[in-house]
């Protein structure tokens, strides 16, 4: 497992906010860009000949105080922060203590060897009273695990993403 300063230090996460704030012994904080919410279902299928995202609409943050309040429900969740994930590694996402003590849930799948582009997770918002957001807030941290040898790499459409909405970038030039 890689420590959170190595993590920074191989610029594996980009777009920190604040490094001193974020770096943490076994990985790195995430903090929250936007909340969206679902406004269609989504198809899923065995080789994506079918696949279609559901589309989504963001929630506004209160401009005054720059906070979202949450009801009860599922949402998704996008990160100010990238990843860069080398060949010999993945990424996993956990949710930090005081999200959970909260009454909220963050769920991510594995974040492949070779994936460029945005992160996300599904929020869970378990508290019958709800919860509210600050923007940036951190909810989650990524974890970096060393694979025994290199890998192809993610070639998905998510690929040099600058949401969690699908392919709308283009590689970095590094």
């Amino acid at each position: 497992m890689l420590s959170g300063a190595s993590i920074i230090k191989r610029n594996i996460v980009r777009d920190v906010l604040s490094a001193p704030q974020q770096v943490q012994p076994c990985g790195v904080d995430l903090t929250l860009r936007r909340v969206l919410n679902w406004t269609s279902p989504a198809t899923i299928d065995f080789d994506n000949s079918r696949r279609q995202a559901a589309k989504t609409l963001e929630l506004p943050f209160c401009p005054e105080k720059e906070v979202v309040t949450l009801s009860k429900g599922s949402y998704l969740v996008e990160f100010n922060e990238t990843v860069h994930i080398p060949l010999d590694c993945m990424g996993q996402i956990f949710v930090r203590s005081s999200l959970w003590r909260s009454g909220a849930l963050l769920t991510a799948g594995v974040i492949d060897a070779g994936y460029d582009g945005a992160l996300g997770a599904l929020l869970d918002v378990r508290n019958p009273t709800g919860i509210v957001l600050s923007r940036n807030a951190k909810l989650g941290q990524i974890t970096l695990h060393r694979l025994e040898e290199k890998v192809a790499g993610y070639s998905g459409i998510y690929q040099f993403s600058q949401s969690t909405l699908g392919r709308d970038g283009s590689p970095r030039s590094d």
